[in-house]
């Protein structure tokens, strides 16, 4: 047993015979991602502080798929709150979102969406609305881009005007510098291609699990 799990057990074990008068938060002694239930037994109430310790505690004492599932957690327990500060030196939070990412890539990888997940999210998106702007808020809008509180208010501009704005932007050319600083950014960008054995194509490896390889369409033809 080293330290972390003697520090997490002295926590635990001292919230069971206490009583606190204040906000508290309820911890699962066993996490359940790592396969503890909801039992009384399982359950403890803590100072927002102390939940925060026992999570980063975890962290420690775990190790290998377990101690990613512990990282996740804490990673979500970072935020602040009214009760607790919750803070994280830089090198903690690099270490954490590190093995978060990898975590998470880890999870993804490979990973086909099912349809249902995928209606869901279209029928979210597709059904959401903004929310109604105040009669007020209209009302200052209108007034501010409207008559002499418009800038251009008063401006005319004539045909003649008009047709050396259309001609200067008609006729401008980029210099070499940033026509090679665009190519650059553009050839910086490309994804890695992989290919298709069944349709001959080269394909972004970020795609290529999706719809190529096992899942191409030409294997069906």
């Amino acid at each position: 047993m080293n330290k972390y799990t003697c520090w997490y057990n002295n926590i635990t074990e001292n919230a069971k015979s206490r009583i606190i008068d204040g906000y508290t938060e309820r911890h699962h002694i066993l996490p359940r991602s790592l396969g503890g239930t909801n039992d009384k037994d399982n359950l403890v109430d803590l100072t927002a502080r102390e939940h925060f310790i026992c999570h980063w505690l975890l962290t420690k004492m775990h190790s290998g798929e377990s101690r990613s599932k512990m990282i996740n957690a804490l990673y979500l327990m970072q935020g602040k709150n009214q009760y607790q500060e919750r803070y994280i030196n830089s090198r903690v939070y690099e270490t954490l979102r590190t093995e978060y990412a990898q975590y998470i890539s880890k999870l993804n990888k490979g990973r086909v969406q099912p349809l249902d997940e995928k209606v869901r999210q279209i029928a979210a998106i597709t059904g959401r609305k903004r929310a109604p702007f105040s009669e007020e808020w209209k009302g200052k809008m209108s007034v501010k881009k409207s008559g002499k509180n418009n800038p251009r208010y008063g401006i005319i501009v004539s045909d003649d005007t008009k047709q050396k704005m259309r001609e200067k932007a008609l006729g401008r050319t980029q210099s070499e510098e940033t026509i090679k600083k665009k190519a650059d950014v553009v050839r910086g960008s490309k994804r890695e291609k992989k290919l298709c054995p069944h349709c001959n194509q080269m394909i972004a490896v970020n795609t290529y699990p999706r719809w190529h390889g096992d899942k191409c369409r030409s294997i069906k033809l």
